[in-house]
């Protein structure tokens, strides 16, 4: 018994209705409906008696597709209309007595004994029998938006002014009368291969980042196209699964490593859907406004940042905050589980040995930085959100990928010897040990980073500072 359709928790967008057609269609063209059984009356949208009396002795001509709809062209120029919804799928079966089960709303009963079955678990699917001279006049036909995947570039004007609007650019993305055939999955797809955060406003953007959108939204759809689409739960169709499921960069990877920087994905609910993107490619620049400080031990973070606190900025060092996190029951526990021993932050010997087993064993040093990194994101995020005019003491900025959360990053490196001679005031001990400059200069590419060789005089460290500052 093929099944032809989608059973996910995403309603199924361009692409997978696109392979449940090619499915489909090979299966009843040109065969004749003699029966129709309905099961759920709300499935069907158009007068129900007229429908069963109007649909039998048609011949499925054809099935075709716009957007998110199927068609199927019958005989006497009547369409039906068809929309899948969150879990409606197709069963065909050559023996009609195997054609109903639990789920199913509809049987159609063809002239050469099979049977196609609509299966639908949350009964949200609809049906629709309408004319060709009757469709382009019904409202659900006309608020269709032209295909996603069928941009051109004459269409750029129309299509950047209907998407200029105080909404975010995700939710406009989703709406089916300006862009047709994009939901959750390509919408996430779309906005991350464009880096463009999807929170971002739709007259925020400029017409350049428009086109990036139109053009990136085209080849996704067309590759999801050509590999079936996207199995995120279960979809199948006629024993075919879809494989773009397995090119997907950004959706449904919460927490995991994106392949641009290596920032964890981050997941957040727009409009009830689930929406995945990450914050260092794609900038939310709301909360984009502090001032992060950056650089190995004795360096000067600190000077720097009392600096910044009698010129009135609100200072955090995130050493500090973490040693507060780690002071919270639940996080004491659970780094205390990590390590497999009761970990008291304000135990000197206890922080020696998990540095040493952390040194030691650098899976537990990623599970714990797994859990506490995001711990501390909510927290700084939250403080920067609330006050203007924030500078963060973060020594291990880069490592964490907390770039997303800064105006400007002050980087501060230093030589070996004035290291060691900032290390010996502050009466660290294995100085040896602590030395550890900045080895990865990746942030110079960065136009946000400002670099600070902090070797001279505290007045030239301070007009530095103020010339970053103005």
């Amino acid at each position: 018994m093929p099944k032809i359709g989608i059973m996910q928790n995403n309603m199924p967008e361009l692409p997978e209705v696109e392979t449940v057609k090619n499915t489909i269609l090979p299966l009843i063209k040109d065969k004749t409906i003699k029966k129709v059984t309905v099961f759920c009356n709300r499935l069907i949208q158009s007068d129900l008696e007229t429908f069963k009396k109007e649909i039998i002795n048609k011949k499925i001509l054809n099935v075709q597709r716009y957007g998110k709809y199927l068609f199927f062209d019958l005989s006497d120029d009547y369409i039906l209309i068809i929309h899948l919804r969150m879990e409606g799928k197709f069963s065909y079966n050559k023996n009609p007595s195997n054609a109903r089960i639990s789920s199913t709303t509809l049987i159609f009963n063809l002239d050469d004994n099979s049977a196609l079955s609509f299966n639908d678990t949350r009964k949200f699917g609809l049906m629709y029998l309408t004319t060709k001279k009757e469709i382009h006049s019904l409202p659900m036909m006309q608020k269709l938006g032209i295909e996603a995947n069928k941009v051109e570039i004459s269409d750029y004007p129309s299509l950047i002014k209907k998407l200029k609007r105080r909404k975010p650019i995700k939710e406009l993305l989703l709406d089916q009368s300006i862009l047709c055939g994009i939901g959750n999955i390509y919408a996430d797809e779309t906005l991350y291969r464009s880096k463009i955060n999807p929170l971002t406003k739709g007259n925020e953007l400029k017409d350049e980042q428009f086109i990036e959108i139109f053009k990136n939204a085209k080849i996704v759809l067309e590759k999801a196209i050509k590999l079936g689409g996207s199995t995120v739960h279960s979809f199948s169709s006629n024993g075919i699964d879809g494989k773009f499921q397995n090119e997907l960069l950004c959706y449904g990877k919460v927490n995991e490593k994106c392949p641009n920087c290596g920032t964890r994905f981050h997941k957040i609910f727009l409009n009830g859907r689930g929406t995945t993107y990450c914050p260092n490619c794609q900038i939310d620049y709301s909360i984009k406004k502090a001032i992060g400080i950056t650089g190995p031990i004795g360096s000067g973070k600190s000077t720097i940042l009392k600096y910044l606190e009698k010129k009135n900025y609100l200072t955090y060092s995130c050493d500090e905050l973490i040693h507060s996190l780690y002071l919270e029951v639940y996080i004491k526990n659970k780094i205390s589980k990590i390590l497999g021993f009761n970990f008291d932050v304000n135990n000197d010997q206890n922080r020696k040995e998990a540095k040493e087993l952390m040194n030691n064993n650098p899976l537990i040093k990623e599970k714990i930085e797994n859990f506490i990194y995001p711990i501390l994101e909510e927290k700084l995020t939250k403080i920067i959100k609330e006050n203007e005019n924030v500078a963060i003491e973060v020594p291990l900025l880069f490592k964490a990928h907390f770039e997303f959360l800064f105006k400007k990053i002050i980087v501060i490196e230093i030589s070996n010897d004035k290291q060691k001679e900032n290390l010996k005031l502050r009466n660290e001990k294995n100085i040896d040990s602590s030395l550890k400059l900045n080895s990865d200069y990746s942030y110079l590419k960065r136009d946000d980073v400002y670099v600070i060789f902090n070797d001279s005089s505290l007045e030239e460290l301070y007009s530095k500072i103020n010339q970053i500052l103005a």
